[in-house]
């Protein structure tokens, strides 16, 4: 029915190609099952989730302890400046339909996540935009850009706390 065009491409046959394809339907397809399995286990996305979470906090923390020695060491914020950033970029899947308040498991996380999408993905974008600003002003030598750009960091971390997460008992 359809023309079979990637026999025809010789770019697109190449062995790293065929891979990159393969690879690409399967996480298709693995995504569309979750998606259509109202099944859903949410426990393990749930824990998944707090885990990266409390990661985030802890690298946070150790740039904010990092930053209040009378020498930083910058190859130390630089680390955990990265580990925020690989966590960031994973942030979109830890909130999928089912794994909200009508979960039934404890969680800080609000039903606003889930009510106002838009908006928790806006907060989401502004947080991941402000660690990559922080990784690439931790590759200078500069303490106070850093400190001004870990400040920001936190203003976006605050803010998507302050509409999105219950807060701390």
């Amino acid at each position: 029915m359809f023309p079979n065009v990637l026999a025809n491409s010789p770019s697109i046959m190449h062995p790293n190609y065929s891979f990159s394809i393969l690879l690409s339907i399967g996480l298709y397809a693995a995504a569309g099952s979750v998606v259509a399995d109202e099944q859903l286990d949410p426990q393990p996305v749930i824990e998944g989730r707090q885990s990266a979470l409390r990661d985030i906090g802890a690298a946070f923390k150790g740039i904010t302890d990092e930053l209040r020695k009378t020498a930083p060491s910058l190859p130390q914020i630089r680390h955990y400046a990265r580990q925020i950033d690989d966590l960031a970029k994973q942030q979109t899947f830890w909130f999928p339909a089912g794994t909200g308040p009508e979960a039934d498991i404890e969680t800080a996380a609000k039903p606003e996540i889930w009510q106002q999408p838009a908006q928790f993905k806006a907060a989401q974008t502004a947080f991941g935009e402000q660690v990559t600003k922080l990784v690439s002003v931790a590759a200078a030598d500069n303490v106070p850009a850093i400190k001004s750009q870990w400040q920001a960091l936190g203003k976006t971390c605050k803010g998507c706390h302050d509409k999105f997460r219950e807060k701390d008992q």
